[in-house]
């Protein structure tokens, strides 16, 4: 099983490398599919903040801004209210220390609720975070799409990956190895 979850890690992984702009592994998801509702879910979390994630996350004008000024990779993690898996990666993996420091280090972020008509100007256009989430091609949840400062798509990944998992991949997209080097390369001479 061990063998079989690291290989659909990889795979995940190794679309990050390539002249593919996208790339994702659809519907993958540890345990089943990402679109079974939870109970309970609440609906306070928008794209702003999210409560104990230590101000992790702006808005998406925000983390434009920022990523220009600053040079750094836009994360964009793509979530909705019922998605338990998204909930997961907010109370396990960004939490982290080894994930908040890649994040600090290379990353702006921003949270796009799917299904939310809450806007934003994105490329010079009012869109809803809605068809943020439709014109990116997102079609499972959680997604996460690293993006240039200028908006432009690197790459994306869908499902959930521990924080060690999800910290190295932010570490491989954060210093721009995915330029020059499949993960695996990479992988090997960080190991």
């Amino acid at each position: 099983m061990k063998d079989k979850n690291m290989k659909v890690w990889m795979l995940g992984l190794a679309g990050l490398v390539g002249i593919f702009a996208i790339a994702k592994v659809a519907g993958w998801c540890p345990g089943g599919s990402c679109k079974t509702a939870p109970a309970n879910v609440s609906s306070q979390a928008t794209s702003a903040s999210v409560a104990g994630q230590g101000g992790t996350f702006v808005s998406l004008e925000q983390a434009m801004s920022d990523a220009k000024s600053q040079n750094k990779v836009v994360l964009v993690d793509v979530y909705t209210e019922w998605c338990s898996w998204c909930k997961k990666l907010d109370e396990d993996v960004y939490p982290a220390l080894e994930v908040q420091k890649e994040l600090h280090n290379y990353f702006t972020a921003v949270k796009i609720n799917a299904e939310s008509a809450t806007s934003h100007t994105f490329e010079g256009k009012e869109v809803t975070e809605r068809e943020l989430a439709s014109h990116w091609q997102v079609t499972g949840y959680p997604t996460i799409l690293f993006l240039t400062p200028d908006g432009k798509v690197i790459n994306q990944l869908s499902g959930y990956m521990p924080p060690k998992d999800f910290a190295n991949t932010l570490r491989y997209v954060g210093t721009g190895a995915y330029r020059t080097m499949s993960f695996e390369q990479w992988h090997a001479a960080h190991s």
